[in-house]
């Protein structure tokens, strides 16, 4: 096998209701820690500075990677790393580069972030233009700090989110040339929408192996007729795509992959948002068992 990977905790997905609680993300985290199966885990951006210190210490002590997502903190704020509006880029950028410190304060190790609304064909090109030169102002931020990288998960182009950053053959090209301006640059994967992108998983894989930091496994349903098309955050299995065979292929294919050696092993996490009407333990459960079968079946 080429690459190692490790299993990480989607938190912020997982304990959804409780993104706005910082003081029960904590003791969720501890609680991760605890279970003795995870090296990693992901959650938004904290901002009380004696919980995001006692979270640094938490991660260190039990040597867990800290993934975390700029995406909340800039939707809350209608920001747009992309957006053709001059004015509304420089302040998301601004408010972007406020968040990295905000980051380093748990120790992230990934900092991650999507691109905005795509605005078609006639002013694509352009648009990514601009979101280049936000990844490349924030990167600069980012090099502050040794242990950090940068990250961005596109997402689906056409299906349901619409986004800039989209294909992966197109997101391969266009962050390659960005990686001389930007060299903590990387992506994070995501099965759901690249599904919905009516790409081959295994040939995005593989396209995209050079520059992959993570690897999130998500369900979606991909019949455009079907009720709940689109990316949902959905359970795993039926009527969604991913079950326990694709899961499978997704990390048998990932084990084989060059994947980027500077980073050594890569997380894999279950994605998959809950309500408050789940029981989110048992969730958590649910995603960890469903992630251990997947992986036996893997490597058999």
């Amino acid at each position: 096998m080429t690459t190692e990977l490790y299993p990480s905790a989607h938190i912020a997905e997982l304990f959804f209701p409780l993104a706005g609680d910082e003081s029960a993300l904590l003791h969720v985290i501890r609680e991760i820690a605890d279970i003795g199966y995870y090296r990693g885990f992901e959650t938004g951006i904290i901002h009380q500075p004696q919980i995001a210190r006692t979270i640094r210490t938490v991660a260190e002590q039990n040597q867990l990677s800290v993934t975390q997502w700029l995406t909340f903190e800039l939707l809350k704020d209608n920001l747009n790393l992309s957006s053709l509006d001059p004015a509304l880029r420089e302040r998301s950028i601004r408010r972007a580069c406020e968040l990295v410190h905000l980051a380093a304060e748990c120790g992230t190790r990934k900092l991650s972030l999507v691109s905005g609304a795509d605005p078609g064909d006639a002013r694509r090109e352009e648009a990514k233009k601009g979101f280049g030169e936000a990844l490349v102002r924030i990167g600069e931020t980012v090099r502050q700090y040794d242990n950090m990288l940068l990250q961005v998960e596109p997402l689906d182009r056409f299906a349901h989110k619409c986004q800039l950053i989209g294909p992966t053959g197109e997101t391969v090209e266009w962050m390659k040339a960005l990686r001389p301006d930007c060299p903590k640059l990387y992506l994070a994967w995501d099965s759901a929408h690249v599904a919905l992108n009516e790409e081959n998983l295994i040939e995005s894989l593989t396209t995209a192996a050079p520059l992959i930091s993570q690897l999130h496994l998500a369900n979606a349903i991909l019949d455009p007729q079907a009720q709940g098309y689109g990316d949902y955050h959905m359970k795993f299995g039926e009527p969604g795509f991913l079950t326990t065979a694709s899961a499978a292929q997704i990390i048998r294919t990932a084990l084989h992959l060059a994947l980027p050696e500077e980073l050594g092993p890569i997380s894999l996490a279950i994605e998959m948002r809950t309500t408050d009407q789940d029981d989110l333990w048992d969730n958590e459960r649910q995603c960890r068992e469903f992630l251990q079968s997947a992986w036996r079946e893997a490597l058999r």
